[in-house]
């Protein structure tokens, strides 16, 4: 029986809930502001929340969450005094709005009140099938889900009536018709809810898909590939905000390009301009920047030969150049993109129209990135990408400890032999959505080879991590793989880093790796 729980401790409880649901309300009002144009009145509306959030951090003894509202706070106070923020306020408030993401997903947390506080929306379950909902519910739970059945229609009324889910995962067949149903709620609501609609045995008729997808269907599932919708379900809440977008504007005119700066700044973009064309290769280097927005015709050079000299840098082969130029001649504007341009834009351009151009491409240009550097079947990064992830963090992070973590699924070669190579990929990708659902967002995860895969744990030592890391190897155990009621373990190895090299640090976890595999299997050794 557990022990009951103490006014004080009920106390602190409420005033976590009040401190992190602040925090996602400062984040939900900041992911606006670039769509707003950092209006006024949108922005009081920002510095108010906040303030909000440093009272009941104070109230909580919440340090960090103080700390860092109280440098919003400061940023925010700056902007308010001008008509937009400059790269610099921008830059900054990103650091600090994806610091305050993080708050609530870190393994130094204490097994305290934070911990009971769901950082997930619930996830309504509205199946025909009762045992099918129950397992598909428990397979949830496992992967940090919070799954609530729903029994019928009336039952699947009355939950939206008291708090909207994050998704809905509902049978085409559900109370009758489940697309009907949906169809109802949808017409009652101002913002669209989003359904995955499940199916059994054959794919339904394109016809049926496209009534799925009129009433608000994000995805068609076979019931029993419960991983495939846990997957597309964290790909739909995943609230992590991303860096800023980052362009490079080069441009002899110091007036337009300022111009163009105040554009990109107000869409939330940060800018860095030049004006000699000539600084072009020593900027990208010291910017990185996501796109280069270049003239056609600067004195020095033009843009055409800058685009050629820049695509010679083997680094820069895939970034993103738009001209922005007032060349009208359609023949020289395909000769400049045949140079290695993306894009041309015909000066004057309408604001709206040069920040959709901009932020498409860069939003493309990443994806592409991404996934050049991770692993087709899981996701994860691949083994070259992982590693630069570790270098990267051992180089930022010399004030806090980081591990390195290597797993490495028991009896694989069983599973391929047994149950054939799909299900061992199935194994392979359902570890994979484990660990990414498990773990924090800024843990570096990647596939290291095989059946084995390897973390980068950011401020955590050996033991947290070790104690993290045996949570996950109990709750994975559980797990029912494919269809055939397969249960799978792993083996793991941790080493902290302590000044070692990048290679005696991987061959530290991998002897630990070695120790906890010749002890049984199963189980998690530290270094």
């Amino acid at each position: 029986m557990s022990e009951p729980v103490s006014a004080a401790e009920k106390l602190k409880q409420h005033f976590s809930h009040r401190v992190i649901n602040q925090v996602r309300q400062v984040i939900d009002l900041w992911r606006q502001m670039p769509s707003l144009q950092w209006d006024k009145r949108h922005l009081a509306d920002l510095i108010l929340a906040n303030e909000k959030l440093i009272s009941f951090a104070r109230r909580f003894a919440a340090v960090r969450h103080e700390k860092l509202a109280l440098k919003l706070q400061q940023v925010l106070n700056h902007i308010a005094l001008a008509d937009s923020p400059n790269s610099n306020q921008l830059e900054e408030i990103t650091d600090i709005i994806v610091a305050l993401s993080k708050t609530a997903l870190r393994h130094t947390d204490d097994e305290g009140a934070e911990k009971l506080i769901p950082n997930r929306k619930n996830i309504y379950i509205a199946l025909s099938d009762t045992d099918q909902s129950l397992t598909v519910a428990e397979q949830m739970q496992y992967f940090g889900l919070r799954p609530e059945l729903q029994r019928n229609a009336d039952d699947f009324r009355n939950s939206l009536m008291q708090r909207h889910p994050a998704a809905i995962v509902m049978d085409i067949d559900f109370a009758g018709s489940g697309i009907e149903l949906a169809q109802a709620v949808q017409q009652s609501r101002e913002t669209p809810l989003p359904f995955m609609f499940t199916y059994q045995g054959e794919a339904p008729s394109l016809t049926v898909q496209l009534n799925a997808m009129r009433a608000g269907g994000i995805g068609l599932y076979e019931q029993k590939n419960v991983q495939e919708m846990i997957s597309r379900l964290e790909e739909l809440i995943d609230q992590t905000p991303e860096p800023a977008f980052k362009v490079l504007i080069v441009d002899d005119s110091r007036t337009q390009s300022t111009q163009t700066a105040n554009v990109l700044n107000k869409a939330g973009l940060i800018t860095e301009a030049i004006n000699n064309p000539l600084q072009v290769l020593d900027t990208l280097h010291q910017f990185s920047p996501d796109l280069v927005l270049m003239d056609m015709y600067m004195p020095e050079c033009n843009g055409m030969e800058l685009a050629r000299v820049i695509r010679q840098q083997r680094e820069y082969i895939n970034l993103p150049i738009i001209f922005l130029s007032g060349e009208e001649d359609r023949e020289r504007q395909l000769a400049a993109m045949a140079e290695g341009g993306d894009d041309f834009l015909t000066k004057p351009v309408e604001p709206r129209h040069l920040v959709t151009t901009v932020t498409n491409r860069v939003r493309r240009s990443r994806q592409l990135q991404d996934l050049i550097a991770r692993d087709s079947l899981t996701g994860l990064l691949n083994h070259t990408h992982l590693l630069g992830s570790l270098e990267t963090a051992l180089r930022k992070h010399q004030d806090i400890p980081v591990s390195f973590v290597m797993v490495d699924i028991d009896h694989f070669k069983q599973v391929n032999d047994t149950y054939g190579h799909p299900t061992g990929d199935a194994v392979i990708r359902n570890l994979s959505l484990f660990l990414k659902q498990n773990l924090r967002k800024t843990d570096p995860i990647g596939r290291y080879g095989g059946e084995e895969f390897a973390i980068v744990m950011i401020d955590a030592n050996a033991q947290q991590a070790a104690t993290k890391l045996d949570e996950i190897r109990n709750n994975f155990s559980r797990l029912i793989h494919d269809d055939k009621q397969l249960r799978v373990t792993f083996s793991c190895g941790i080493a902290e880093y302590r000044g070692e090299s990048i290679s005696e640090l991987v061959g530290a976890a991998d002897q630990a790796l070695y120790r906890a595999k010749r002890n049984g299997r199963n189980q998690v050794h530290t270094a």
